[in-house]
């Protein structure tokens, strides 16, 4: 929510000063603010954040996990488990590629399920509504909908150590 505050207080200033000779320099350059932002710490540099690594969110009813090997150009491997008690749950394997905040999941271990997902470099958030195929790696009374988790580590050989219910791994590898 703050950095969404901080974009929304720098888009007036987005055009001030730009450098319209060198197209390729927005892609490098932050506007000012949301650079004062990263440098305060308050949000993290997009340009270098990487979903690769293991996430989680934990609760009374159990722990969600989501883990990510690869990387933005070749895309990643991915697992995710959502948990709402000891019988209940959702768990799938797939693939995901990243286009800045917007995190395409295609999960393929059992029906077809895409869908995408916001990741601001801290939190991963699934969206309110998936399409039906998504059901079939769910229990009766589950679902991805709406479930986030938090970055709990960086780089592949995290990811690769986060479990499942079903699967011994979540994110063997790529």
């Amino acid at each position: 929510m703050i950095r969404s505050m901080a974009l929304l207080l720098a888009l007036p200033l987005a055009g001030c000063g730009e450098d319209r000779q060198n197209p390729d320099q927005s892609t490098k350059e932050l506007p000012p603010l949301e650079q004062a932002a990263v440098d305060a710490g308050v949000i993290p540099d997009v340009r270098k954040v990487t979903l690769s690594g293991a996430f989680e969110r934990r609760s009374d009813l159990g722990t969600d996990r989501f883990c990510a090997v690869g990387n933005d150009e070749n895309g990643y491997q991915i697992g995710i488990i959502a948990v709402f008690g000891p019988g209940t749950q959702c768990e799938g394997l797939g693939e995901a590629e990243r286009d800045g905040e917007t995190v395409r999941i295609t999960l393929n271990s059992e029906e077809r399920c895409s869908f995408n997902a916001r990741f601001d470099g801290v939190e991963l958030k699934m969206p309110g509504q998936l399409p039906n195929g998504c059901a079939s790696y769910c229990s009766p009374r589950a679902g991805f909908e709406g479930v986030s988790f938090y970055m709990i580590g960086e780089g592949d050989a995290v990811a690769r150590s986060t479990s499942g219910r079903d699967f011994e791994s979540l994110c063997p590898g790529a």
